[in-house]
């Protein structure tokens, strides 16, 4: 399944109090990284919202964020009497000590911490009705989220197998090219020797002869590179079709690709195949850049 690691939705919920809205944003990023913003009132539920994000995603950065437009009832607040009188008590013994003027400006007093009782839900019925409407807020956002992510994963995948189709291509060229050629380097290879040999008077065992064409064949057989490309080539379409995404899954297995071309143009000496790898290195690369799009 291709799932991008890019992805956004923004969900509201109406309640008594006023208009909660949440947003929940992700990026592209090696780990899982998870920040959370809310509103001052709901500071305490960060980490409630922590565990609920870790498990809807493996990799990537994301971001929730929360606002909360307040009714008009909760956004005037309350203004406590009590704590702002001895706010202004404190104040005026202590300019009085210092030998200022007594006035004090209430208005700025007002924005002490407690003076303003702002809306407050510490009661256990309170605790256990915002319980739902987050459980209820981050559901509804998390499905938007999610179905923006496989969205996008799906347009991934098409250009995914468009590279992968061509890469196969190559493969099939380099391997078609690289048979004949092969031949031809062995028959030349032997001509060559058996003319220096024929020069200095010397003949080479037929035992002795075949070692060297084994040692030889060894060093210019690609054989094993072009099996094994394919069968990665194979595992990377069936490991893009499991149930979860797999992006980390396949950034190995593109890894893997690449070193076994790498080995196969190091091998041949042919200047037509080995543009033909040139070709293979580049396409694999654009695979890996897309890859680091999936989670």
């Amino acid at each position: 399944m291709y799932v991008s690691m890019t992805g956004f939705s923004r969900s509201q919920l109406q309640t008594r109090w006023g208009t909660l809205s949440l947003e929940l944003s992700s990026v592209n990023h090696r780990y899982q990284e998870i920040s959370v913003r809310l509103p001052r009132e709901f500071g305490g539920w960060e980490p409630w919202f922590h565990q609920k994000l870790r498990k809807l995603f493996r990799r990537g950065k994301l971001q929730l964020r929360m606002e909360v437009l307040w009714a008009q009832a909760f956004k005037t607040g309350r203004l406590n009497k009590d704590v702002l009188l001895s706010y202004c008590g404190e104040l005026t013994k202590v300019r009085r000590e210092l030998g200022l003027s007594l006035n004090v400006n209430v208005e700025e007093v007002a924005a002490f911490p407690g003076v303003l009782d702002l809306p407050r839900f510490d009661e256990e019925e309170d605790q256990r009705n915002l319980e739902s409407l987050f459980e209820s807020l981050l559901a509804d956002c998390a499905a938007s989220w999610q179905k923006m992510r496989e969205t996008e994963g799906g347009h991934l995948r098409e250009e995914l197998m468009t590279h992968l189709a061509e890469l196969e291509r190559l493969t099939a060229e380099i391997e078609e090219k690289w048979l004949p050629t092969r031949d031809a380097a062995f028959a030349a290879m032997k001509t060559r020797v058996g003319e220096m040999l024929e020069k200095i008077g010397e003949k080479l065992e037929e035992q002795r002869y075949m070692q060297e064409i084994v040692l030889l064949s060894d060093k210019w057989d690609v054989a094993e590179e072009l099996a094994r490309l394919r069968s990665h080539t194979a595992k990377f379409r069936a490991t893009g079709d499991e149930a979860e995404s797999s992006g980390r899954k396949l950034d190995f297995i593109i890894q893997e690709m690449n070193r076994e071309v790498n080995t196969l143009d190091s091998k041949i000496a042919d200047a037509g195949i080995r543009w033909l790898a040139v070709e293979a290195k580049a396409c694999i690369e654009r695979i890996r850049e897309q890859i680091q799009n999936l989670e």
